[in-house]
């Protein structure tokens, strides 16, 4: 079976760091895709300060190892948040590999998405969604054909104490 991973980086960081925890994305793609899959691509989309090169550094790690790092400038909000709005890109993705693969993964419990998930299940592409149950909405678990509750795999993808892939670049700057 033919897939394609989409994380939404800064949804699984903030979910994960509630937790108490760093992800390690090599071990979450591994989860994700298993034995029985080939992966077609892995999507990687954040938000980012310009200006931050540890962060740099960290992205540079992603594209060195097999991802597909999407990115666009963080943006000061009207109530005082910073946010780099990325659902068009991930959703507009998703559906340009609709007729490549077989499944879509998708690593984001962010409601936006359930309409456009439905449209994929619909065109018979097989739709999973992995993400902390404490930021999966609810429309976007009944859409889907399989819901990964990373809660319950955090051991399997959990950042080891001193690995060397640049990811607290990326912690300081979200």
């Amino acid at each position: 079976m033919r897939c394609a991973v989409f994380i939404d980086g800064n949804n699984i960081f903030h979910s994960a760091r509630q937790l108490g925890f760093e992800v390690d994305y090599s071990r979450l793609l591994a989860l994700l895709v298993g034995r029985d899959r080939e992966l077609l691509r892995a999507f990687f989309y954040t938000g980012v300060d310009e200006t931050a090169d540890r962060q740099r550094g960290f992205l540079h790690w992603m594209r060195r190892n097999g991802f597909r790092v999407v990115q666009k400038p963080v943006k000061l909000e009207r109530d005082g948040t910073r946010r780099a709005r990325l659902e068009v890109e991930i959703t507009t993705d998703m559906m340009n590999y609709a007729d490549k693969v077989d499944l879509v993964i998708l690593v984001s419990g962010d409601e936006d998405f359930a309409y456009p998930l439905q449209a994929l299940a619909q065109n018979g592409v097989r739709v999973e969604v992995a993400g902390f149950r404490s930021a999966m909405a609810n429309k976007v678990m009944d859409v889907a054909d399989r819901y990964i509750e990373l809660d319950l795999l955090g051991d399997r993808f959990r950042k080891e104490a001193g690995s060397d892939d640049d990811a607290d670049e990326y912690r300081e700057k979200l």
